[in-house]
């Protein structure tokens, strides 16, 4: 029984080009974290307007999904590796960039946008040739192994990231923390150097139109019962991605709590994910991957909907315990299905949108949460998401028999 929970590290051991790829992808997460904690300290030391701050924030954010979906279409018609390459080389020039700007006497803000918005797209560009070309380097049987190591370093990288990044802030300023940033990620280039050509199956010699070649991308992904139905389940996490919003208002009118338990609220759904991670081991065998998904789905917003009851501190942060275990399950299973129902020649643009689904479900979910907390008490509004989108995912569930009997080794499609 161990030996299934425990996470399979068979990816890590048995692909040194994977092995490269993990350690360049968690010191590039370390290097988002410490970026995201030293922009708004310095934009708003520069300015005191929280405006500025926001404003640095979207170009970053906006850059980022624009990444996404440009990253998405050259991983579909170059070589991923060089493709990584030249993005995290552009990256980390980009820190360093930022680190010059930082110890001059009188930083340009002008600069502190350019530079956000160019970190944003080259980061885009970086994780979706990363996502496109991990299926290359691990045995078909250990997809969902990878999936799972690489939720666990996106997990334990946002929780310690921002806290070294306020570290470095503190002791040395800024400048070193974009410093220290940079140096990492132009480290990270001797490992994907090392990597075999990662070329798509079927480049693209013609080179279409970028928008025509996203717009196929949306065709296949309509189009597939599996992986449409995966990016139909994902519209609803988006919803659910805005319950942070009505986290500090619930701690105080529900809890009576403070800043301390709003820390405690945020804290919980990534250790509940770190600990499914970690025991992670029986999901690459599943026999019924999509029925789990759809299972730990529905659990996870009832679970959203139960929490809106809570009056207590500690009985709050056990149900976003349990959240956070099964929305992880969620994740990995997804990931597992996405890779493997998707040909290779369209790895790159199916990749780039469910990343940018991923990313742009916060503020699309924080907008909705934020309107329904004005006409709502932070508990009802917690119950209502919770409560809709459990039924919405139990319907889905009854109805995409496709995804309910998926498997991790699909047949072709007909056609």
């Amino acid at each position: 029984m161990l030996r299934r929970l425990v996470m399979d590290i068979g990816p890590l051991r048995d692909s040194r080009p994977f092995r490269n790829v993990f350690i360049a992808r968690t010191v590039s997460v370390v290097g988002i974290g410490m970026l995201a904690v030293a922009l708004p300290v310095q934009v708003y030391e520069m300015t005191g307007s929280t405006v500025h701050v926001g404003g640095v924030s979207a170009a970053e954010g906006f850059a980022l999904l624009a990444g996404f979906l440009w990253g998405g279409v050259l991983a579909d018609r170059h070589d991923r590796r060089r493709l990584m390459l030249r993005a995290r080389a552009a990256a980390g020039a980009g820190f360093a960039l930022l680190a010059l700007n930082a110890f001059l006497a009188a930083p340009s803000l002008a600069v502190l946008y350019a530079l956000a918005a160019w970190d944003g797209l080259m980061t885009g560009v970086s994780i979706t040739a990363l996502l496109a070309a991990t299926p290359s380097l691990v045995a078909p049987d250990k997809l969902v192994a990878a999936g799972a190591l690489n939720a666990l370093t996106v997990r334990l990288g946002s929780m310690a990231s921002p806290a070294l990044g306020g570290v470095v802030v503190s002791a040395f300023g800024v400048g070193w923390n974009y410093a220290a940033a940079a140096a990492g990620t132009l480290g990270t280039i001797g490992l994907l150097t090392g990597l075999p050509p990662l070329k798509p199956a079927s480049g693209d010699e013609a080179h279409p139109n970028p928008l025509k070649a996203i717009g196929d991308g949306f065709r296949f992904v309509v189009s597939h019962r599996v992986v449409g139905s995966l990016m139909l389940l994902g519209l609803l996490f988006m919803v659910a991605g805005g319950i942070p919003v009505l986290m500090p208002a619930f701690a105080s009118r529900s809890l009576d709590g403070g800043a301390t338990t709003v820390g405690l609220l945020f804290a919980a759904p990534a250790c509940g994910a770190v600990l499914a991670s970690v025991t992670s081991g029986w999901a690459g065998s599943s026999r019924a991957p999509g029925l789990a998904l759809l299972i730990a789905s529905v659990t996870g917003f009832a679970a959203l909907a139960c929490l809106g009851l809570a009056r207590h501190p500690a009985l709050a942060v056990a149900v976003l315990f349990v959240y956070g275990f099964v929305q992880s399950i969620e994740e990995i299973m997804r990931y597992g299905l996405i890779q493997s129902h998707t040909p290779d020649s369209h790895l790159g643009r199916v990749n780039a949108l469910w990343a940018a689904q991923e990313t742009g479900g916060g503020a699309v979910g924080s907008l909705g949460a934020g309107a329904l907390g004005r006409f709502l008490a932070p508990g009802a509004a917690i119950v209502v998401y919770g409560t809709v989108s459990a039924v919405l995912a139990l319907a889905l569930a009854l109805t995409l028999t496709g995804l309910r009997t998926a498997t991790l080794r699909p047949e072709p499609e007909p056609g």
